[in-house]
C-alpha cells in the first residue's frame, strides 16, 4: 500500500510540474521549437525544416525537462526507501520510479497531446502554414502521437531501472 500511495502522490506532483512546465512553453514559443519533431510527416511536409537556431532553442528548453525526469523518480524512490525502513527491494524501487514517470507520460499524452493539440487545436499549436489542416491532420495527431509514446514508454522503463539501481545502491 505504501508503494501505491507513493506512486500516486509523486506521480501527481510529476503531472502538475510537467504540465506547468510544458504548457507555457507550448503557449508562448513557436511549435517549430517545442514540437516540430512530434508532428506527423503529413504536416511537416508543408513547412521548411527546423533551423539550427530552432533546434538549439529546443535543446535548451529540453534540459529542465530531462532534469525533472531524472530527479523526480530518484527523489520519490529515496522517500519510498525511508518508508520501507531503509531497505528497498529493487523491484519496488523500479515499480515506483516507473509508476511516477508513467503518470507524467500519460498526463502529457492525454492533456497536452490529445486534449490541447488533437482536440482543442488552438492556433498556437499549429505550425505556421498548416492552419488548413486543423480539422484533419491535427486531429489525427492524437493517434499518431500515441504510437510515439510506445518507444517513449520503453525509454521510461530503462530510466526507471537506472533510477532504481541508483537508489538501491546508495
Amino acid at each position: 500500500m505504501v508503494l501505491l500511495e507513493n506512486i500516486l502522490l509523486h506521480g501527481t506532483i510529476t503531472c502538475i510540474l510537467l504540465i506547468a512546465y510544458l504548457l507555457p512553453i507550448m503557449r508562448f514559443t513557436s511549435p517549430r521549437i517545442w514540437g516540430y519533431s512530434d508532428y506527423p510527416d503529413e504536416i511537416k511536409e508543408l513547412v521548411p525544416p527546423q533551423t539550427k537556431e530552432e533546434r538549439k532553442q529546443a535543446s535548451i528548453l529540453f534540459i529542465p525537462f530531462v532534469l525533472m525526469m531524472l530527479g523526480i523518480p530518484i527523489i520519490s524512490t529515496m522517500i519510498l526507501e525511508v518508508s520501507y525502513g531503509g531497505t528497498l527491494p529493487l523491484l519496488d524501487a523500479f515499480l515506483n520510479a516507473f509508476g511516477v514517470l508513467m503518470m507524467g507520460n500519460l498526463a502529457d499524452l492525454f492533456i497536452l497531446d490529445w486534449i490541447v493539440v488533437g482536440t482543442i487545436t488552438p492556433s498556437w499549436v499549429m505550425l505556421p502554414g498548416t492552419e488548413e489542416m486543423k480539422d484533419t491532420a491535427y486531429k489525427d495527431f492524437r493517434w499518431s502521437h500515441a504510437k510515439g509514446h510506445i518507444p517513449g514508454t520503453l525509454f521510461l522503463a530503462a530510466l526507471s531501472l537506472l533510477s532504481a539501481f541508483i537508489v538501491v545502491s546508495i
